[in-house]
């Protein structure tokens, strides 16, 4: 097995869910068999068939496909822990997801890769001031990295929490009883890219 049968496998694989879900099978099988000379690792393909398993909708079999990954003790990149973040996101244990990306973080200081995944795994799960919270924590621990800090930067800008004109007409009659005169705030200006 090697990354590009890994990449020709998930590609080929049908968009829907029974498609998605054969693609995970597939991939968990192979990860049991492991043969010398593999350039794949286990966790790797595990990982895959966790995606492969959300995508499907089944955010339980992602969560143990990811966790298994973790158990192998090898390394997916940004961290194979990363991964089991994601899928507690999907099943909806938050705490623990964000406890998980946490000590990733205290374990990665630097590693921008790791804040941008973990950040737009948050920001995907409309986790926006744990997204944020961690962009904002890897723009000060990779300040002398140019590269890193655009990169963090351009995640901010493109997951931000779509804004909206605050309308206080509503709020300030219910508040008054009824009608009169009712001031209309405008919204924060969307950010420029």
């Amino acid at each position: 097995m090697s990354a590009s049968d890994l990449e020709a496998v998930e590609l080929s694989a049908a968009t829907d869910a029974r498609g998605q879900r054969a693609v995970a099978s597939l991939l968990e099988s192979w990860a049991r068999r492991a043969v010398p000379g593999d350039s794949v690792s286990r966790a790797r393909l595990l990982v895959a068939a966790s995606e492969h398993a959300a995508y499907a909708g089944d955010a339980r079999r992602a969560l143990r496909l990811s966790r298994r990954a973790l158990a192998t003790g090898d390394h997916v990149a940004p961290d194979t822990r990363c991964y089991v973040v994601s899928a507690l996101l999907m099943c909806g244990h938050l705490r623990e997801a964000v406890a998980l990306a946490d000590e990733v973080l205290a374990d990665r200081p630097a590693d921008a890769e790791a804040y941008l995944f973990l950040g737009e795994e948050l920001a995907w799960h409309h986790q926006h001031d744990d997204a944020t919270r961690v962009w904002t924590s890897g723009l000060f621990r990779c300040a002398g990295d140019e590269e890193a800090t655009e990169v963090l930067l351009a995640a901010m800008r493109r997951t931000r929490a779509p804004l909206r004109q605050v309308d206080l007409r509503e709020a300030g009659a219910a508040a008054r009883g009824g009608a009169g005169d009712v001031l209309v705030l405008p919204g924060p200006a969307p950010a420029r890219e």
